[in-house]
């Protein structure tokens, strides 16, 4: 009885797997993923505003799915909606997170760009989700540039195969601590908090 019970298992497991895996796309859409207590607190800071450059040479693929079974089986994830608008709305949630003024006339301009972004899918039963996303900041004000630095977040998660929801939320969590990672070094704090002329 135990025996048949592994097999009946074991057969309804590999009816419930992913047999192939095709194209997906990913609405860019930002949302924190980070908890409150993870941001730098950034209260002195001020921000005139942000700029952000998407420097990546192919702006629609930022990764691939495969079959876990047989990682030979590709496909491409695409993006779409405005990768500009989601990198800034990430930096904005997370210095205003961190109570700094955005927004300030007089105040440096963060300037960020998009170095890549990478996703990676194994897919079984469910899916494993890895992604990343790097980016080089800087803060200009009236006398030339002031602070940079590049940094990158890495974020992974689980849940079911090809589904939006689970790139977003690893790509957002991804960018939270690349921000975190950024906006938390010793460096930017000093300059975005009256160290830049």
């Amino acid at each position: 009885m135990k025996r048949l019970s592994f097999v009946v298992i074991a057969i309804a497991l590999s009816a419930c797997s992913v047999k192939s895996v095709g194209p997906v796309t990913v609405p860019l859409q930002y949302k924190t993923m980070a908890a409150p207590a993870e941001f730098p607190s950034l209260t002195c800071a001020a921000i005139a505003g942000i700029e952000v450059r998407d420097a990546r040479e192919d702006k629609s693929v930022i990764g691939t799915r495969a079959l876990q079974e047989s990682p030979s089986q590709k496909a491409n994830v695409m993006s779409s909606g405005d990768v500009e608008a989601w990198v800034r709305s990430g930096l904005e949630a997370a210095l205003k997170q961190g109570g700094a003024k955005v927004g300030q006339a007089g105040a440096p301009t963060l300037v960020v760009t998009l170095d890549s972004i990478k996703t990676d899918e194994s897919a079984y039963h469910r899916s494993q989700y890895d992604g990343r996303v790097a980016l080089t900041t800087s803060l200009r004000g009236g006398g030339g540039e002031c602070w940079k630095e590049t940094g990158d977040g890495f974020s992974e998660n689980y849940g079911y195969a090809g589904s939006a929801e689970n790139y977003q939320e690893t790509l957002n969590h991804a960018l939270d601590r690349a921000t975190i990672k950024l906006l938390g070094s010793a460096a930017f704090k000093k300059a975005a908090c009256g160290g830049c002329p």
